[in-house]
């Protein structure tokens, strides 16, 4: 098959040749793109190892926190149980001081006599009682024993009642003087 061309030279179809300039413009605009995605495929991966590393840091650092609570908790028993131990001795301590107290009272306390009501205070040494006997002389005995006792100071007394009684015999419970006494303990020396 001939062809024949029937346009003049000027106007047919020319075939562009890429100059050197262009090639070397297109080589650069490469160059420059291939840079670019190594560059944002270098970030991703660094970023990625970061969040993946900050997910293990996360992990181990609420590990640690529970770990934290368990040793906050072991030591808060542990102070409790110290606490415990220290009130136990003095609970111990204030109770023999309570023996003691009572233990004076009794040897001073005459036969004839009831305690009906004794509130210590074990700490300070202080006592409040309320005796009642059938006779008031018998009050003023223990009155008496408690000023004269060197194990009780500042022996006060608060108030009594003396019952008056009729001479005729009456059935039932018989009247009883009461003494309301203030003392305070100095017996183990721990008081005073």
């Amino acid at each position: 098959m001939i062809t024949i061309n029937l346009v003049p030279q000027a106007r047919r179809r020319r075939r562009t040749q890429l100059t050197r300039e262009d090639k070397t413009l297109i080589f650069v605009v490469v160059a420059v793109l291939l840079v670019l995605a190594a560059t944002y495929a270098y970030t991703y991966e660094a970023v990625t190892q970061k969040k993946n590393h900050l997910a293990d840091l996360n992990t181990q650092i609420s590990a640690l926190a529970n770990e934290q609570k368990l040793l906050d908790l072991n030591r808060s028993l542990a102070q409790r149980s110290l606490s415990m131990e220290s009130n136990i001795a003095a609970a111990v301590k204030l109770q023999i001081n309570t023996n003691q107290m009572l233990d004076d009272l009794a040897k001073d306390l005459p036969k004839a006599c009831l305690l009906t009501q004794a509130n210590l205070t074990v700490l300070t040494g202080s006592i409040d009682i309320s005796a009642s006997s059938a006779q008031f002389v018998d009050l003023v005995r223990f009155f008496s024993a408690l000023s004269s006792d060197p194990k009780f100071k500042d022996v006060h007394i608060s108030g009594y009642q003396v019952p008056y009684t009729t001479g005729i015999a009456t059935q039932g419970p018989q009247p009883q003087a009461t003494m309301n006494l203030t003392v305070t303990w100095v017996g183990g020396g721990t008081n005073g």
